[in-house]
């Protein structure tokens, strides 16, 4: 007759214990945080749906693929966002195609000029804006021209001695918007910009020439707004900041993990809500808004205040500058992790 009793007591117990699960469970579910979302949020659009102010309006540059890099050439007032996709082979048998696009455009926004290169073509590399190819070069981002020039070679039959090239060398690094080394087996190639022609020099990796690399100042990258700076995470809730998230909507609850020893490539996660943040960008006396995944990270026993972060999937970024009348919001930004929204778009004035 005791075992009826020890068996309700067990009973009860399992039941307030899946009861306890259930009410937790509902109290950290979407459905839970959405009824509690204030209506004014509901009608804020995703950057793929419309979005605009009395004065400006969002528009996409492109779709579809992740923004690598956005370059400022601060010579002649033009933005150049370059965007990445990677081409899945067909069969087995062939590899998969890198392709990069250039796109570039005036400080209003203007799309003035594209060219695309592919790694089953002929691929090239931005240096100090100049796109490098193989055997020639083209100044497209500089002056929207597409046509390709060959470089000047400069010792090639490596006749030089070591005197003579140091002091060729000095001077053209002295003279140059940038030099950058290159090592190709026993070879080590300078290759120098100067006056928007390019040159390249041959000398024998043993001499071991005195003249390092010269960075370029002209043409740099542009940073985002919400750079993540000396341990220190861009200030979402400011609501002073150009961007700032001015509600969270919390999704989905994900518990802190702990690295594993076992695991190929440990890894250990504080706990974190998955969520939808509506966002503000103040612009004089309009505000662009719209709502974007994002993740808030409490941190409430780790020293650190809590912060929001999306550097995975959907990563969203901003980027402007005073020299130009637009502002570009980018997904997947230099980012491995391939989402929906992934692209760039412009923020422009209405005509």
């Amino acid at each position: 007759m005791k075992t009826k009793p020890m068996f309700v007591a067990l009973l009860i117990a399992i039941l307030a214990l899946v009861a306890f699960f259930v009410i937790r469970g509902y109290f950290r579910s979407e459905a839970y945080f959405l009824a509690k979302l204030p209506q004014k949020y509901k009608a804020y659009s995703s950057l793929n749906e419309k979005i605009e102010t009395e004065n400006f309006k969002v528009i996409a540059l492109f779709t579809g693929a992740r923004p690598k890099q956005i370059y400022k050439d601060t010579i002649n007032d033009v933005l150049i966002v370059e965007k990445m996709e990677e081409i899945k082979a067909k069969s087995d048998n062939q590899n998969d195609v890198l392709s990069c696009t250039y796109y570039r455009l005036d400080k209003f926004g203007n799309l003035i000029g594209e060219i695309t290169t592919r790694t089953d073509e002929d691929f090239s590399f931005e240096h100090a804006g100049v796109l490098l190819y193989e055997n020639d070069y083209s100044n497209f981002l500089r002056n929207g021209k597409t046509d390709k020039i060959p470089y000047k070679i400069i010792n090639k039959d490596l006749s030089m001695n070591k005197k003579a090239l140091t002091k060729l060398l000095s001077q053209l690094r002295e003279n140059s918007e940038a030099m950058k080394v290159d090592y190709e087996g026993e070879l080590k190639i300078y290759t120098v910009v100067v006056n928007d022609a390019v040159q390249k020099i041959y000398t024998k990796n043993e001499m071991d020439v005195a003249v390092e690399y010269k960075f370029q100042t002209n043409f740099l990258l542009l940073p985002k707004v919400n750079e993540y700076v000396d341990g220190t995470f861009y200030d979402w809730d400011n609501k002073n900041a150009p961007i700032y998230i001015d509600y969270f909507l919390k999704q989905h609850y994900n518990p802190a993990s702990s690295s594993s020893p076992f695991s190929p490539a440990p890894m250990s996660r504080p706990e974190n809500w998955d969520g939808m943040a509506y966002l503000h960008i103040p612009l004089g006396k309009d505000t662009i808004k719209f709502k974007h995944i994002i993740n808030f990270y409490p941190e409430k026993d780790a020293g650190f205040k809590p912060y929001y972060n999306n550097h995975q999937w959907g990563q969203l970024d901003f980027f402007e500058s005073p020299e130009y009348n637009f502002k570009l919001i980018t997904v997947g930004y230099d980012n491995d992790h391939v989402h929906q929204l992934d692209g760039c778009y412009l923020i422009i004035p209405k005509k």
